[in-house]
């Protein structure tokens, strides 16, 4: 009986992977041009590139890969914006967007050199660097309850990881960033030195005892606390899954306010209260022997009212030296002084998170399109929890350093190779000033991954795995 040969029969592809879209993409003259992809070829070339190997003076950007795996970024950027099967895909625009933040390319994606940065659209799952018009139309795509909903899982997921314990007071604080559009746009108060501009408005609240962003909105220019705290405190609310001690500065001080909050959100308020004729006669009438002595100064705490809030408040007020008066007000009636005042102190963390992060580029928002300025806003704290994952990782030496001094020492000049090994991406990194903290944490990291019950394979890098080595 003669022998048949069996023949081997692929597969057909889906008709997505073949779908064809155009976009436009940086040449190598960093000038955009159009380019048809399908996800199928960004596979291929993917593959191609990795099997051939490239070197890279920044192959410290793939330290951060297995924080993205173990905040599971992949399913979160998928959530973002309506489903997109066909070409370029949208959760490996978005992971460009947070290495940009993590490289500190706060003037976009132009700010890479395409002839020599391969390894830079790597990261993302690309071949290729799309061009600034690209990712904006993922961020134009993008509604802002989506990008809100965004934040929220991601804080979900911090709070199930024990990254954020429930319990701890919260920091409120608004930040202005000026804008220089050319386009008619409301004048804000930015600073005394600045005088009136135009600003866009992000309001944060901050975990005090981590000093992580918990919600980060965006408003335009003449948004007021009263217009916006409900919905933000609601968001944070979201996220903790409990009530909570909002510490809050003088634009906070609003009867109001406060009840509302109160009342509806369970959400204590601590605010300084802003001295007027007649609270300086109620601080004056306070006996001498209300006065206690604690580590924070003579400090009395008694009860007191506001205008609009229906009930007593807890008042914890300071008599300075010079006679001068401090008080902070609460609907928290049992708070004491020894609370009260180094949880206050504590609310200039969320003050130094703008000045310590600007090298993520919080300060530097696209467009004047509120959808496109929360989506984005909403993956720079996603870097922004990346960053602070691996710095805490990494020890107590390195967990104070700011994103900027991360990124000068772990990320910009360290030299590497990056070849794909069976169904390993081998990253080989050749010797640099902290090697040894990064091999410590990043040595036999399927093991490290799965033990805390992530999955070692990258989803935007064909399902494949990371091993580093140190040589």
């Amino acid at each position: 009986m003669a022998c048949q040969k069996k023949q081997l029969i692929l597969a057909p592809l889906p008709a997505r992977l073949l779908a064809k879209e155009e976009i436009e993409v940086l040449g190598s003259t960093c000038q955009p041009r159009p380019r048809v992809v399908t996800r199928h070829d960004i596979e291929h070339d993917i593959t191609a590139l990795l099997k051939r190997g490239l070197t890279s003076t920044s192959a410290g950007g793939f330290f951060f890969i297995p924080y993205l795996l173990q905040l599971g970024a992949y399913d979160l950027v998928a959530s973002l914006g309506p489903a997109k099967h066909e070409g370029l895909p949208k959760e490996h625009l978005a992971l460009g967007l947070v290495f940009e933040s993590i490289f500190g390319y706060t003037a976009g994606i132009r700010a890479v050199d395409t002839v020599s940065r391969a390894d830079f659209g790597l990261l993302a799952g690309l071949p290729f660097l799309p061009s600034p018009s690209t990712q904006y139309w993922f961020l134009q795509s993008v509604s802002v309850q989506s990008a809100l909903d965004f934040q929220t899982a991601l804080g979900q997921r911090l709070v199930a990881l024990g990254h954020v314990t429930p319990g701890h007071p919260v920091n409120v604080d608004a930040h202005n960033m000026k804008t220089y559009s050319r386009k008619a746009m409301k004048h804000a108060f930015i600073t005394q030195e600045d005088r009136y501009g135009k600003a866009i408005r992000t309001f944060y609240t901050q975990d005090q005892a981590s000093k992580k962003p918990l919600i980060a909105l965006a408003a335009y220019s003449g948004t007021t606390v009263s217009q916006i705290t409900c919905r933000l405190a609601s968001l944070t609310r979201d996220v903790l899954g409990r009530d909570f001690l909002l510490v809050a500065d003088k634009e906070w001080y609003c009867g109001q306010l406060i009840q509302e909050l109160h009342t509806q959100y369970g959400v204590a308020v601590l605010t300084p209260v802003k001295s007027s004729p007649k609270r300086l006669v109620e601080f004056d009438a306070v006996p001498l022997e209300h006065y206690d002595q604690t580590v924070w100064g003579n400090v009395a705490a008694v009860y007191t009212t506001m205008t609009d809030f229906n009930g007593p408040l807890r008042m914890l007020l300071k008599k300075r030296r010079d006679g001068k008066y401090f008080a902070l007000i609460t609907p928290a009636c049992d708070m004491t002084a020894d609370t009260a005042m180094p949880t206050y102190t504590k609310r200039w963390r969320i003050e130094n998170f703008f000045a310590e992060n600007a090298f993520l580029g919080m300060d530097h928002l696209p467009s004047l399109n509120l959808n496109a300025i929360q989506t984005m806003l909403s993956l720079r704290l996603l870097a922004f929890h990346v960053v602070d994952n691996f710095r805490h990782d990494l020890g107590p030496a390195y967990q104070k350093k700011t994103p900027q001094l991360i990124h000068r020492e772990f990320v910009d000049g360290v030299q590497g190779r990056v070849q794909l090994r069976g169904d390993i991406i081998e990253v080989r990194i050749y010797g640099f000033e902290h090697e040894a903290a990064a091999s410590a944490i990043l040595t036999n990291l399927d093991t490290k991954l799965e033990n805390a019950g992530v999955d070692p394979r990258i989803p935007w890098l064909g399902h494949r795995r990371l091993r580093f080595t140190f040589h």
